[in-house]
This record gives structure tokens, sequence and C-alpha cells, in this order.
């Protein structure tokens, strides 16, 4: 049922979602944040670019985030990218020290255990992958329509 519901929030998005054919869902994200640090290391473009291709790969194509060689593989396919450039930062694993200490940071300082959880003020939390009329709730409590 939630994938269903998935499915539709990601459409209007130009995103098909499919479920998961392959035996080895990823058990983690590391390659594929690491991948997206790493494009943003060349600019917002850069980033937006691989972070629509991760997002795409995984939720459409079913590509792997988790495999290093899946997410160089998307990596190759974005224009925006200089490639050696990108496939150095990786491997030296130049961004990976943030993105734990953002980790971090969003567990301790904001108690952040779901993905996504959208923070307001007061407090105020919308927390998974819920229909838009959740956020809109809460927008509404703090005046923005």
């Amino acid at each position: 049922m939630s994938w269903q519901r998935i499915k539709a929030m990601v459409e209007p998005e130009g995103i098909t979602w499919n479920m998961w054919q392959r035996d080895d869902y990823p058990n983690w994200s590391l390659p594929g944040l690491e991948a997206a640090k790493c494009a943003a290391l060349q600019g917002q473009d850069a980033y937006d670019d691989m972070h629509f291709r991760l997002f795409r790969g995984f939720f459409e194509q079913g590509v792997n985030i988790a495999n290093v060689d899946e997410v160089l593989a998307l990596a190759r396919q974005s224009p925006l990218l200089d490639y050696s450039r990108f496939f150095d930062d990786l491997d030296s694993g130049v961004t990976r020290r943030t993105i734990f200490d953002e980790y971090e940071e969003a567990v301790n300082d904001y108690l952040v255990y779901a993905i996504p959880t959208v923070i307001f003020p007061d407090n105020e939390r919308v927390v998974g992958a819920v229909p838009i009329e959740e956020y809109e709730k809460v927008l509404e409590k703090f005046g923005v329509t």
C-alpha cells in the first residue's frame, strides 16, 4: 500500500516508481550520498543533475545506490560532471566526513530518525513519505498557503 502511495506521489515529478526487482536491495546509501556531495563540489547544476540521476536510478531503474560501480555508471552519464574530478573526489572520500557530521547533527541535534523528516517552527514535524496534504496541514498552522 505505501509503495502505491509513493508511486502516485512521484509521478507528477516525471518519475515512474518501480518496485525493487533485484535480490540486492541497498542496505545503506553512503555511496549515493557521497556521489551527490562530490557532484556538489562542481556546482549546484552538477549536484542537481546527479541527485536526479540517483533518485531516478534507484526508484525508476533499479540502480543499487549502495554499489559504487552502479553509482559511477550514473555519474558517467552526466554531461555536467568533470568525471575524472568526480571519480578522484569519490575515491578519496573527501566528502565522507561531512556526510557523517551531518548525520550526527540530524540525529543528535534534531532527533531525526526517518527520511524524510521535515522540521517546522515549534518542532512541528512531518515524518516519512506522506501525502502532500500532510505538509499543507502544517503550513496552514503557520499561516502559509
